[in-house]
């Protein structure tokens, strides 16, 4: 078969090369010196396959927010909590927890600057270690920063701000930020302490 289709083709080109000639796709050649008992098999070329089209596929993602494990839900913002050692530790873009009963922040938009519009009956959840609490305002009290670790109330009476996160006059928890005139570097002449109840 192969030493046919090579007689083929050498026969082909002589009879060009000898006698040339122009051909179109319609024109039709005729070979002498074959018979058609010698071809075997006439397979037909494939169609040529279409180049693949790239389709872009476009996915609508969902901005999904996902809450922190521990957080707070206030005033229609969920804030990240972090538990800390003492009263004095800064708590930057979240909310600070120190022990069971007190959560403090800076009076930013980010943070804790809603407490001021906030007053009694305001509820609000607590989330963490895996325990949900829901709370309600019983008591919001502005007291004057007497220093770094003592404030005093309208009647002037003082008390430690270990008292007030240890205990937080007697309610379930106290929620703090600053208030009054701004001193700079995240500290200000007051504190604005909403103390809540769990519920």
């Amino acid at each position: 078969m192969a030493n046919r289709l090579f007689l083929l083709i050498i026969s082909g080109l002589i009879g060009v090369v000898c006698n040339p000639m122009f051909l179109a796709a319609s024109d039709s050649v005729e070979v002498v010196g074959l018979d058609n008992a010698g071809i075997v098999e006439t397979v037909p070329l494939p169609e040529p396959e279409p180049e693949p089209v790239p389709v872009r596929a476009y996915h609508a993602q969902a901005n999904t927010y996902i809450a922190p494990a521990n957080n707070i839900k206030i005033a229609g913002r969920t804030l990240e909590v972090v538990g800390v050692d003492g009263t004095d530790v800064d708590a930057g873009g979240h909310v600070n927890k120190y022990g069971e009963k007190f959560l403090y922040g800076h009076n930013s938009a980010a943070v804790f600057g809603a407490l001021a519009s906030l007053g009694q009956g305001t509820t609000f959840t607590v989330t963490y270690g895996g325990v949900v609490t829901n709370y309600v305002v019983n008591e919001v009290v502005e007291f004057k920063k007497i220093s770094r670790t003592q404030l005093m109330d309208a009647s002037e009476q003082k008390y430690t701000m270990n008292a007030i996160a240890q205990n937080a006059k007697g309610h379930s928890l106290a929620l703090m930020t600053c208030a009054g005139e701004n001193l700079g570097g995240g500290d200000a002449t007051h504190r604005l302490i909403l103390f809540a109840d769990a519920i």
